[in-house]
């Protein structure tokens, strides 16, 4: 089963940005009674992998999942006791190189005779991006989705790195389940 319909388009894990705010956005189906979800379970394909090692590790995948489930748990979201459950969760994520940069030019001299200048500053960056999906587990259909991108500071301590990405998907799952 297809978790994300081609969605794996370069989806990064955020794993970081020091003072930088996530841009986070959700989606979810409006027919969908999210008042009958009370039990969740791990979406059964295996997870998927980018062949990008800043992503495809076991410390990410534990950080991720901890705080997924950290947060379903915080809304009253359990695992089935027998039988299927309500929903199934997934998560993708991926890191794509990127440039920023910015000129600036002066002018020195008079009216009649000058020169111009540019000064261009060109750095490279990081960019982080996760989806969270929920899974309707009668249906297979995916039923509600956040995505979350921001600009991922590889320097964080471990620490750091549970604390902001706790952080994130905190914000992501804020508006789950949609009222």
């Amino acid at each position: 089963m297809k978790w994300t319909h081609g969605l794996y388009l370069f989806l990064s894990v955020v794993m970081a940005a020091g003072c930088a705010s996530p841009k986070i956005g959700y989606d979810y189906d409006r027919n969908t009674r999210f008042t009958d979800y009370r039990t969740y379970e791990w979406g059964p394909d295996a997870p998927h992998t980018v062949g990008d090692p800043r992503i495809d590790n076991r410390l990410l995948d534990a950080r991720i999942r901890s705080a997924i489930a950290g947060e379903l748990h915080s809304k009253g979201f359990t695992a089935p006791a027998q039988g299927l459950p309500d929903f199934y969760v997934a998560y993708h994520a991926g890191v794509k190189d990127l440039m920023k940069g910015s000129s600036t030019q002066n002018y020195i001299g008079d009216l009649a005779h000058g020169t111009h200048t540019t000064i261009s500053d060109i750095q490279p960056y990081s960019e982080g991006a996760l989806l969270i999906d929920v899974v309707d587990a009668a249906s297979r259909q995916l039923v509600w989705q956040a995505s979350a991108t921001t600009e991922v500071e590889p320097g964080m301590t471990a620490e750091e790195r549970d604390r902001r990405i706790q952080q994130i998907v905190r914000a992501m799952l804020a508006p789950f389940p949609p009222k």
